[in-house]
Order: C-alpha cells, then sequence, then structure tokens
C-alpha cells in the first residue's frame, strides 16, 4: 500500500482562516448594520427603513426609532406613528435650536434595533462624535442592530466623480469601511423618470425647492449616471466580500499581489488622487499605502499647507491606506526607493497644468521610476479645476513670506558677512597675497551664508555679492564694476559657479544633517523607552517610566488611568509638566474628563481635544492596550488645543504600544508573585 504525500499546509492561508474566525466571532457580538441605499433625495430610503422597523415588529424584535428626519412627507411620517422614538436633544448652535440624536439615550435604553436616520450626518458641535456614522459604531459596539440611510453621492471613494455629474460638492461624507463592513446594503432603486414625477408633485421637495431642483440637481441624464454608479458600486461591494471569504477559506485559485501607492501632498488636488488610487486598489484587490515627504521646505510651510497635508493623510487612512512619512529633500528619489523597497506594483500621483509635483518635473519623476523600477505602473491623475487657484496662492503665499521682515533680516547678514569678507581680503592684500587667496576668502564668506540663510534664492545672492565685490575691490581699475585683464570675465564666472554650487550643497547637507539628527533622535527615545521598560518590575514602574519618556518628547502634563480587569478606571497618577504644579493639574481630573479617558477605554479610540470624539475636553486621551484587552488611559494635556505634530505622534504611539506589550497578563502575574 502507497503511503500519501503530506501536504503541509500554507502558513499564510492558515493565518486568514484564523483571522477570518476571529472576525466572524466579534461580529456575532456586535450588532447588525444593515444600510438603506439611494443615489437621491426622495428615493424612498426611510420609508423603506420605516417598513422594515414595522415588519420587524411583527416578529417581536424589540425596535425603537432613534432618529427620523423630519420630512414633510405624509406616507413618511405616517409609518413613524407606531413606533417607540426617542426624543432628540435640543442644543443651542448660532441662537439656533437644533435637533440631533441623542446617542445617550439610545444606549441606555439599549434595543434590540434602532432606526437611526441620515448616516452621513455632521453632529452640531457640543455633540460626543462628530459624525453620525460614529455614533452608530458605538451601538453597534453595544450590541444593538441598527437600521440606517444615505445617498451614493455621501460614500468617500465616489465624492469626486459624484461631484463630475452634479456639479456638486459633498461636504458630509462616510468612509468606504463603514459601507463596505455593513451587514447589508439595500438599494432602493426607482427609475429617474418616476422620481422627477415625484419631485414635481411636490412629494419631495416645496414647489420653490422642487422647481430649482429639477433644473440643476434632478435632470434625467443626472439621476441615470448616479443609479448606474450606486448599482456598480453596490455590486462590487457584493463581489468583494465574496472574494474575501473564499480567500480566507483557502478557495482562492489566485492572488494579485498588487500594492497601490499614492503620493500626498498639500495640493487641493491631492484628494481626488487619492480618491481615485482607493478605487484602482479596491478595484485590483490591492494593498494601498500613501506616502508623504516631508521636505525642509515643508516643515517651514504655513499652517494653512501642513493642515491640508494633515486632511489629506486622514483622508487616505478613511479610505484604508496606511500612510508612510519619509524624509528627504529630493522627493523623487524618496518615492522611488520606497517603491522599490515596498514592492509597489502601480504609483498614483497627480499632475498639474505645467506637469510640476512637489516642485519637481513630472517627467523627472518618470524618468527614475523608468530607470530604476521599470515595472511600476504609474497613473498620472489630471485635475485641472483646483491647480490654477493652488498655483496662485501658492505664488501669492510665498511672495508674503519672501516679503518679512526676516528675509530683509537674512539679507543684511548675508551683507554683513561678505563685508566682513571684504576686510579680510583686504588684510590679506595688505600682506601681498595672491589673488587665488583673495577668491578663497569669499568662498568662505559664501559658506558661512549658506549656514545663516539656506534657501536658493539666498545662495544665488551671496555668490553674486562676492562676485561683484571682488570686482568693486581688487581687480583694476579699482571702485569699478569694469576690468581690464582678458582673463577677468572667466575668473567672475568660476568664482560665481564654484560660490553658487558650495552654497548649494551646503544646503542640502544642513538639511540632511536636520533630519539624521530626527532619525537618530527618534531612534534613541525608542531605545531608551525600551531599555528602561525592561528594567521595569511592578506596573506602578511602567507607567512611570512612560510617563516620563512621554513628558520628555512633548513637554506636556501627562495624566494616567490605569484600567481594571473589568474595564474601570482606576485612580489616576498625575505628571505635570515642567512649570505646572500638581494641584494645577489636578483641576483636569474631574467628571467630564475622566468620561471622556473611560469612553476611550471602552472603545478601544482615542478621543479627546482635537479628535472627532468628544473636542471640547481639556485633554487628548489614548488607550494603552495590549493584544487582549485595554491596560490604561494615557491623558495628555494640550493646553493651546494643538494637535501633536504627526513625527511626535508616531512615536508617541509606538512607546504606547510597547507599554502595552510590557503590560501583558503574565508581566501582571510576576508582580502579583513578587509582592
Amino acid at each position: 500500500m502507497e503511503k500519501e504525500e503530506y501536504e503541509r499546509p500554507d502558513s499564510s492561508q492558515l493565518l486568514r482562516r484564523l483571522q477570518f474566525e476571529e472576525e466572524e466571532k466579534l461580529k456575532k457580538s456586535r450588532g447588525k448594520l444593515k444600510i438603506f441605499l439611494g443615489y437621491a433625495a426622495g428615493s424612498g430610503k426611510t420609508y423603506a427603513m420605516l417598513k422594515a422597523a414595522h415588519e420587524a415588529r411583527k416578529h417581536h424584535i424589540d425596535v425603537v426609532a432613534g432618529y427620523v428626519e423630519p420630512h414633510a412627507r405624509p406616507d413618511t411620517q405616517a409609518l413613524v406613528k407606531g413606533l417607540e422614538t426617542i426624543a432628540p436633544m435640543e442644543i443651542a448652535y448660532k441662537g439656533v435650536k437644533l435637533r440631533e440624536f441623542d446617542l445617550d439615550a439610545a444606549l441606555k435604553r439599549n434595543p434590540r434595533l434602532i432606526l437611526v436616520d441620515e448616516l452621513a450626518h455632521t453632529n452640531v458641535k457640543g455633540c460626543r462624535n462628530e459624525k453620525r456614522y460614529q455614533d452608530v459604531k458605538e451601538l453597534l459596539r453595544a450590541g444593538i442592530d441598527v437600521y440606517t440611510t444615505m445617498n451614493i453621492q455621501h460614500l468617500e471613494s465616489l465624492n469626486d466623480i459624484v461631484g463630475n455629474v452634479t456639479h456638486i460638492e459633498v461636504r458630509e461624507r462616510v468612509p468606504d469601511k463603514v459601507f463596505d463592513h455593513a451587514d447589508q446594503v439595500e438599494v432602493i432603486d426607482i427609475e429617474p423618470e418616476e422620481l422627477i414625477e415625484r419631485m414635481k408633485e411636490g412629494k419631495i421637495y416645496g414647489t420653490l425647492q422642487a422647481e430649482r431642483a429639477l433644473e440643476n440637481f434632478f435632470r434625467r441624464e443626472k439621476l441615470v449616471a448616479l443609479r448606474e454608479i450606486t448599482l456598480r458600486r453596490t455590486a462590487d461591494r457584493v463581489n468583494r466580500i465574496a472574494e474575501e471569504e473564499r480567500n480566507a477559506l483557502g478557495e482562492m485559485d489566485y492572488h494579485t499581489g498588487e500594492h497601490v501607492l499614492v503620493c500626498i501632498s498639500p495640493s487641493p488636488s491631492n484628494a481626488k488622487v487619492i480618491r481615485t488610487a482607493s478605487r484602482l486598489a479596491y478595484a485590483f484587490h490591492a494593498s494601498f499605502t500613501g506616502i508623504y515627504v516631508e521636505t525642509p521646505k515643508m516643515q517651514e510651510a504655513d499652517e494653512k499647507n501642513k493642515a491640508a497635508v494633515k486632511n489629506h493623510m486622514d483622508l487616505a487612512r478613511a479610505l484604508g491606506a496606511d500612510i508612510v512619512t519619509v524624509y528627504g529633500t529630493d522627493i523623487a528619489y524618496q518615492i522611488v526607493e520606497y517603491a522599490i523597497v515596498g514592492n509597489i506594483s502601480k504609483i498614483v500621483m497627480g499632475r498639474s497644468r505645467k506637469q510640476w509635483m512637489f516642485g519637481k518635473s513630472r517627467s523627472e519623476v518618470l524618468e527614475q521610476l523608468t530607470y530604476r523600477a521599470p515595472n511600476i505602473d504609474v497613473y498620472i491623475i489630471p485635475d485641472m479645476k483646483h491647480t490654477k487657484e493652488y498655483r496662485e496662492k501658492g505664488k501669492s503665499s510665498e511672495k508674503k513670506e519672501e516679503s518679512g521682515k526676516m528675509v530683509l533680516l537674512e539679507l543684511g547678514e548675508i551683507t554683513a558677512i561678505m563685508a566682513l569678507s571684504t576686510m579680510a581680503a583686504y588684510i590679506f592684500q595688505w600682506f601681498r597675497l595672491s589673488e587665488a587667496n583673495l577668491i578663497m576668502v569669499y568662498m568662505v564668506g559664501v559658506l558661512l551664508s549658506s549656514y545663516v540663510a539656506d534657501k536658493k534664492i539666498y545662495a544665488l545672492y551671496s555668490a553674486l555679492l562676492s562676485v561683484l565685490s571682488f570686482n568693486f575691490f581688487f581687480t583694476e581699475p579699482y571702485f569699478s564694476l569694469k576690468a581690464y585683464d582678458k582673463g577677468s570675465p572667466v575668473t567672475f564666472a568660476m568664482l560665481f559657479a564654484v560660490g553658487f554650487f558650495m552654497a548649494s550643497m551646503t544646503r542640502q547637507l544642513k538639511a540632511q544633517t536636520r533630519e539624521s539628527a530626527k532619525k537618530a533622535y527618534r531612534t534613541e527615545i525608542l531605545l531608551e523607552n525600551s531599555r528602561k521598560l525592561r528594567r521595569c518590575r511592578t506596573r506602578e514602574e511602567v507607567w512611570k517610566q512612560v510617563a516620563a519618556q512621554v513628558g520628555k518628547l512633548l513637554n506636556l502634563s501627562i495624566i494616567i488611568y490605569p484600567v481594571d480587569k473589568k474595564g474601570n478606571l482606576e485612580e489616576p497618577m498625575l505628571f505635570p509638566r515642567k512649570g505646572m504644579g500638581l494641584p494645577e493639574l489636578k483641576e483636569n481630573v474631574n467628571g467630564k474628563e475622566r468620561a471622556v479617558a473611560q469612553w476611550a477605554a471602552s472603545n478601544r479610540h482615542r478621543a479627546g481635544t482635537c479628535t472627532h470624539t468628544l473636542p471640547d475636553a481639556n485633554a487628548m486621551y489614548l488607550p494603552v492596550q495590549s493584544t487582549e484587552e485595554v491596560k490604561g488611559v494615557m491623558g495628555i494635556l494640550l493646553e493651546e488645543r494643538r494637535p501633536v505634530k504627526d513625527f511626535e505622534y508616531g512615536l508617541l504611539i509606538a512607546m504606547l504600544n510597547e507599554t502595552g506589550v510590557k503590560l501583558q497578563d503574565t508581566f501582571l502575574e510576576k508582580e502579583i508573585k513578587l509582592n
């Protein structure tokens, strides 16, 4: 009898299966989300949701209407009757009382099924969460099933496509993850002609509003396009879910292995580029990464440009991208290097009218990619809408920056250095040293100037000033810009070229030195934190150590709430910054702040100031968690209410993750034995 050959199971396949099974277990403990999706207002989403709610009641399911938009539509309003409703909150905003969904009342009521209309809605300031879909997430985590509604134009990745169809910018958007991870999506389909007829009959809007809508949004060609987008995106979602299940169960015959890289910049058109890259990654079932190259120029950019970069990073994260930040002066080189190392198969970047990106020509980027990584596909996404405006704004802001007092001061410093170089050259001439020595004096002056100011225009100015000074003071005829010697023009040209080159190289060297110092600082902090954490023998020592390291990094006051086995906050540990007393920090330990920290612990998500959840708090609260549970919450008191910079935030998260690993149960058992 022949012995059957033993086939070793694929480790990656086993891992995918385990992850799939773990996700399925987690789904069982969470509530179910059903989205009623339409392609335009008045398609019948809310009506269908209410009909489904009444059907659920017939099957003895505990149903509550959490929030239903008060439409002036008799058929819809009639269906609200007979359902238990949660009274909306009334929040005063700019002198007007606005109705909002009462999340706390819904959680307290804890029904089996709750209706929450308008998933893409932005909550008024004063609510716990910025967006209604965040409210829905909390309901799902509490084990409550949710019925909700949304239109296709509110889906984040389709925002630019829908904008091209409707010529309307939709500001309220829902991340694709929320849509794709919904347990059920029901498309409320209606013929465009029927929808237009309903609009004419006044069943959707009032007379005046209906007339404007029919002239603009509710035109047949637009409705047909939106309907097609809705059906296609829903079909893509179904196919993606089926493929993920087959892949997890080992029934896939192929694996694409695609990896899409999108370039992030402060340009207004970058949002379109990111959304296009997201759709490309979705279509190819590919990994999705966003890369941002932080240059010395960008580090000195105004707050508007920095805010634009942050918003684009947040958008990429919302669309499922992993964000990578690299540092350097040559952006094209950094992109190419990461593309090679990261096994990137496709790169998506933007294009302006002049085909310039990040200050580098598109042709330069493509040339480097073609030469160093010929197998990478490059996609160029044009956007003529924002480019001109961005370029004009960029130029005006740059001119404004260059015309400031700082510019005059730096030019004055360069002039003073050249004056000192001229005096030194006079001394050299008095000692009858050769002309070459005088030229070297000016070379030293150019080098010193490049340390004072490191912009290209200053390198040009210092090189030009050195040539003019040498010609004026040390070339016959003296005190004139004329020159008798035939070789003088060559000397001047060489002096200018060498001076400009030296100044430019010094400027780059300074930038590289700063980046090297930053990387070294990051490495040193992480190594020091890791080294000191290993020496800790009790939980208290761990908290004190990480608080000291974070305080050293940010120079901000720290509040730490350890979390017990039941998930409740213990007594806080206070670590005031230098210059702040303990009583002053204690003022931020109150019921309101503690509630925010408890929310961060319960939901395993950051909250507080400079976040989208409970932003009215005084501190930003970050959960410190191991692989299994939350071990504590760190509160960082942001007194000026400014967000932590990306570089420092990355270090902070790395330190907290390491702390969570240190606080594993095995470590706590050692502590118990010690005591």
